[in-house]
């Protein structure tokens, strides 16, 4: 497997003073796989046990056999994958401060 790439890094809490922070990586920039998550202690980020995954790989290859395409065709852009896996990192942030 390929060395992942830093997609995007998002930070949340106060403008100021963010508290948590996701890293979201992936095989390539329009195909995240997983978020770090970190969170603020002692002015230091620290990397948390926990992780988010996505599911962008799996889905693009059972479209990929779903639709049946020959070896010349392309798959076709889908969604925004990384777009989406900015608001998977959201709810999380956000079902972590009940």
């Amino acid at each position: 497997m390929a060395d992942a790439i830093l997609i995007d890094t998002l930070e949340f809490g106060p403008e100021d003073a963010p508290v948590q922070k996701y890293e979201i990586y992936g095989d390539d920039e329009k195909t995240p796989t997983y978020a770090l998550i970190y969170r603020q202690h002692d002015g230091d980020w620290e990397k948390l046990d926990d992780r988010l995954t996505f599911a962008a790989r799996d889905e693009q290859k059972e479209v990929a056999v779903a639709m049946d395409y020959g070896s010349g065709d392309s798959l076709p852009e889908l969604r925004d994958l990384p777009a989406e896996a900015r608001e998977h990192c959201e709810r999380h942030w956000q079902n972590s401060q009940h």
